[in-house]
């Protein structure tokens, strides 16, 4: 029998048998056992008000926001910037501060951020971390010696919490020891406790599973979905990228499921211009990204139902609505493509060019058209410019989703700078594309210049 079957066994009806699945039920509100916060890529300084605050902020509303309080925190990794002692003292001492009375801590540690790297570096880097929380948060780990290596499982309210730190960052690698520890940690709680999920936290997105995790190279990792994949109860926990969790596709489930954290510090995204400034290919700070801080506030009801709430540390707003993890793997999978529908522009929308200066003062085209629509959120925009049958333009607008918790905030009016354009007639073409990668039918205009 495979080991993805043996989820037979329920509690009230709860079962991981992915041949018996059933719709999500309704979260029970007046039933919560374990309520936790999940952040990610914190990045204290140690003298930097801007990561102190943010930090300050992400722990308050987190608090004020869990009607049942606040049973543990999960850290998925870059808890500070640059390997110094007085980031982490700072680090714990905020915490401490903010986290009254005491609420354990359970995280992984990130990349260059937190780890000295090399194998004795490394060590000493783990057992810093261990060394300068103190022994209260572990209180609740089985394994202190894994907990010294960097690896952690705490019980916390009955609940299991897995933590891996990787041995190597490009690319992203885990230890064959680390590997086999988390197999049979699994495996053992999967025999006694099949009702239950398991959260693992790991600072890289496990690969092709969220919003973000086909990048590869240092920025996900596959080396743990062998083992992952036999445990549909397992909840993944990822972060690293800093994407913004406004996008649907933040919660992936395949074999298991899987969720961005986002980042408390800054948001970047993928490669294309927003309309304001302009990315890098892999992944970079969005314009004014120092201001955007997002996290998870996690619920576990008694039957084991998991409510997520996306939390917009900025505003401090709730981004659209929870997600609901059932008892099932089919509520948040790839095939919400195939039942999200394509953008439009209303009949009325319209295209304008607008003469101007760029930011180098030079003479300039500005492209100014009205926002499409969608069921969830156009993600970004295709725009084309050509003449005499030949384009000369092909750019990709990110639209400004990750700046708002509600999509009906998102501009009505976009703009972008296109160039000088070339005299004579020049056709524009603007395709809206949404998460799924619906595209709009193009709105076009030909303007004789």
């Amino acid at each position: 029998m495979q080991k993805k079957t043996r989820f037979a066994k329920a509690i009230a009806g709860v079962c991981f048998n992915e041949d018996k699945m059933r719709k999500t039920p309704d979260f029970d509100e007046k039933n919560i056992i374990f309520s936790f916060g999940a952040i990610s890529d914190v990045h204290i300084t140690g003298g930097d008000d801007d990561s102190e605050e943010k930090f300050r902020r992400a722990l308050k509303q987190l608090k004020a926001g869990a009607s049942h309080g606040l049973d543990a925190m999960l850290v998925v990794g870059d808890l500070i910037n640059s390997r110094e002692e007085k980031q982490l003292v700072k680090f714990k001492d905020i915490y401490e501060d903010e986290m009254k009375p005491f609420v354990p801590i359970v995280y992984c540690l990130g990349n260059w951020h937190d780890l000295f790297w090399g194998d004795e570096n490394q060590l000493a880097a783990e057992k810093f971390f261990f060394d300068c929380l103190g022994e209260k948060h572990f209180s609740f780990d089985t394994d202190i010696d894994a907990a010294m290596r960097g690896n952690r499982h705490a019980v916390i309210c009955g609940q299991h919490i897995i933590a891996l730190t990787p041995i190597s960052i490009s690319p992203i690698r885990y230890g064959d020891d680390a590997k086999k520890w988390l197999s049979d940690i699994l495996e053992k709680i999967s025999a006694e406790e099949p009702e239950k999920h398991i959260f693992v936290i790991t600072h890289p997105m496990i690969h092709n599973t969220c919003y973000g995790s086909l990048l590869g190279d240092e920025w996900d990792t596959a080396d743990l979905t062998p083992i992952l994949s036999e445990y549909p109860q397992v909840v993944a926990f990822g972060g690293h990228l800093h994407y913004p969790l406004n996008d649907e596709r933040s919660i992936m489930q395949k074999s298991f499921t899987a969720l961005g954290c986002g980042s408390v510090r800054y948001m970047a995204i993928e490669h294309g211009p927003d309309g304001n400034g302009y990315m890098y290919e892999r992944g970079h700070v969005v314009q004014y990204g120092y201001r955007f801080s997002q996290g998870l506030l996690c619920e576990v009801d008694a039957l084991q139902n998991i409510r997520v709430t996306r939390m917009d540390f900025y505003t401090d707003k709730k981004i659209k609505t929870p997600w609901i993890i059932g008892n099932t793997l089919d509520t948040y999978r790839e095939d919400r493509k195939g039942r999200s529908k394509a953008p439009y522009f209303e009949k009325t929308a319209d295209i304008s060019l607008e003469k101007g200066k760029d930011e180098r003062g030079c003479d300039t085209y500005f492209l100014c058209f009205d926002a499409a629509n969608d069921d969830d959120m156009v993600h970004h925009y295709k725009i084309t410019a050509a003449a005499d049958g030949e384009r000369f333009i092909n750019k990709t607008m990110i639209s400004d989703f990750f700046r708002h918790a509600d999509t009906a905030e998102m501009t009505k009016n976009c703009r972008i700078d296109l160039c000088d354009l070339p005299k004579g007639d020049v056709k524009i073409s603007v395709i809206a594309v949404n998460s799924w990668d619906k595209e709009s039918d193009p709105l076009e205009k030909v303007f004789s210049l």
